[in-house]
């Protein structure tokens, strides 16, 4: 009897190493100064963002425990490519240049400018062939701010941020806002009262994939990645991450 016993002690003890072998660690370097993508709480100091929730998801579900690294964003691919980390996650757009020194995974967010107008008002104006002559405001710096310039016979107004001229709209002060996509996603999550009185309209310009990077010679673990993504978008669990931190899940 105490054989037995013995016998399925160490049993049970194989088996908890083998999971924990299973459970591989997963490197990934990030710049978190990109929210809703990736940044820290200030409260519990975390790193935390849309993407880096994302790659954990994918991480666990591929059988990897995920540990992020914050670096300098020039800095991402090269530690990739020596082998230092294993992904590099932190908003990269998918561009030609890149893929000539990284593969991609699978993109998981389309990204680009588009345009906020008062309720109500989604009618006359329906994306940035109706912005000639109107009343815009932007955030200072942006591409947003960038694009207005070249609007025939607009009156722009600029902000300090994104949210000031988004209020802006709201009060009546202007017509309509551009700015990036998933910035005004998070500010209209994080101010239901503000997203009441604007429309979001669907008109994209300049769209951008974003998607994670891993060194050309690992196309074994973009194809887990790639599968991973899959997953969590047939399971449901994408859709809820999209929810959480955009507002909508697509």
């Amino acid at each position: 009897m105490f054989m037995k016993k013995a016998f399925a002690a160490v049993l049970a003890t194989a088996v908890l190493v083998a999971g924990a072998v299973e459970a591989k660690d997963l490197r990934v370097a990030s710049n978190t100064t990109f929210p809703p993508f990736e940044f820290v709480n200030m409260k519990t100091q975390e790193i935390t963002g849309f993407e880096m929730d994302l790659i954990r998801a994918m991480g666990k579900q591929a059988g990897y425990e995920v540990k992020i690294t914050n670096m300098a964003f020039d800095g991402i691919i090269p530690a990739v490519l020596s082998g230092s980390v294993d992904v590099g996650a932190s908003g990269f757009s998918v561009t030609e240049e890149r893929k000539k020194r990284v593969l991609f995974t699978e993109p998981f967010y389309k990204s680009g400018l588009t345009v906020l107008v008062a309720k109500g008002n989604e009618d006359k104006i329906q994306g940035f062939k109706d912005l000639d002559g109107r009343k815009l405001a932007v955030q200072i710096g942006t591409t947003a701010a960038a694009k207005a310039k070249d609007i025939k016979d607009a009156k722009v107004q600029t902000f300090n941020n994104a949210g000031d001229a988004i209020l802006e709209l709201a009060n009546g002060g202007c017509e309509a806002v551009i700015n990036d996509k998933p910035v005004t996603d998070y500010i209209l999550t994080q101010q239901p009262r503000l997203a009441k009185k604007v429309v979001h309209l669907p008109d994209m310009l300049s769209a951008d994939d974003f998607a994670m990077v891993v060194a050309k010679d690992r196309p074994e673990l973009a194809a887990e990645l790639n599968a991973a993504l899959k997953a969590l978008k047939e399971n449901g669990e994408f859709d809820k991450l999209m929810m959480k931190w955009f507002g909508k899940a697509k």
